[in-house]
């Protein structure tokens, strides 16, 4: 579909404005709230081979052999709080766009049965190394239905959040849970990032060619309310939040910066999860 002169989640035309920022073009919806870029094709899906992208494959690859406590961690407590405000037993899980599968281990010793899909064919020659299950693969192919599926960092990379959202919640089972972290459009690195074109290249958590999609809370709850969920959260946070973190081995500078951002209300991450409903 051309997003030119639509938006992508409410699809209305009257609410678009173009922002011109560097070399390329920023639409913005004052409508649900989502900024992107129309003109361009995401190029970091399968497989980029740009510097930027290569170096955040190798941090990715290398975090996999250093971060089990943490992924158990955040694991088992997001296991623990999931059932418990949602009253669902949790025994099967989707991780859309799985990366290195740092999680796999974690909810495996857990009990839960954890099944890990990227469309990037990187992760699954990594995952065959390393004896993680991971399949080169799209939602789309999938047909099991599970308890919960997490997508982190990849809905601000889909071209159709609408259609992305309808494939994760006709493959949920009755009562199961969706749980998206992505970029915090409104969050304090990306307020520095727009104040000019001059200071920065990048319009917030636009960065062509890779992030063509910037998220608020607004535009989530505004793409949660058109879905069949219910119970939906959506929060910000920072990167090393307690519960909601990222699995990452950041320096004590970004903690200490994070947990200020965090606690200020400004912080990178946004958090939404949301029920299906059971008929």
């Amino acid at each position: 579909m051309n997003f030119n002169n639509e938006c992508p989640i409410c699809r209305k035309s009257k609410y678009l404005k173009n922002i011109n920022w560097a070399n390329y073009i920023v639409k913005q919806c004052a409508n649900c709230g989502l900024d992107y870029c129309a003109e361009m094709k995401e190029k970091e899906i399968g497989g980029d081979s740009s510097p930027v992208h290569l170096e955040g494959i190798e941090m990715m690859a290398n975090s996999y052999f250093k971060t089990y406590d943490l992924a158990f961690h955040y694991a088992k407590s997001r296991k623990v709080y999931l059932e418990s405000h949602y009253q669902k037993k949790i025994n099967s899980v989707l991780e859309v766009g799985c990366g290195p599968g740092v999680f796999y281990k974690a909810w495996s010793n857990l009990g839960v049965k954890w099944r890990g899909i990227d469309i990037n064919p990187y992760w699954r020659g990594f995952g065959e190394v390393n004896n993680i299950p991971i399949e080169s693969d799209s939602i789309d192919n999938i047909s099991s239905r599970f308890d919960l599926i997490m997508a982190y960092q990849v809905i601000e990379h889909v071209e159709d959040p609408i259609l992305f959202m309808n494939s994760i919640i006709d493959r949920l089972n009755p009562g199961g849970i969706i749980h998206l972290e992505l970029p915090n459009h409104d969050g304090l690195t990306s307020r520095f990032r727009k104040i000019s074109s001059k200071i920065s290249h990048d319009y917030g958590f636009i960065q062509p060619p890779m992030h063509l999609r910037a998220y608020r809370k607004k535009t989530l709850k505004f793409l949660f309310n058109l879905s069949r969920l219910s119970n939906s959260q959506i929060f910000t946070c920072n990167n090393t939040d307690s519960k909601w973190g990222q699995v990452r081995n950041y320096k004590f500078t970004q903690k200490i910066l994070y947990k200020v951002t965090g606690f200020l209300g400004v912080g990178s991450l946004l958090i939404a999860i949301g029920q299906k409903e059971d008929n």
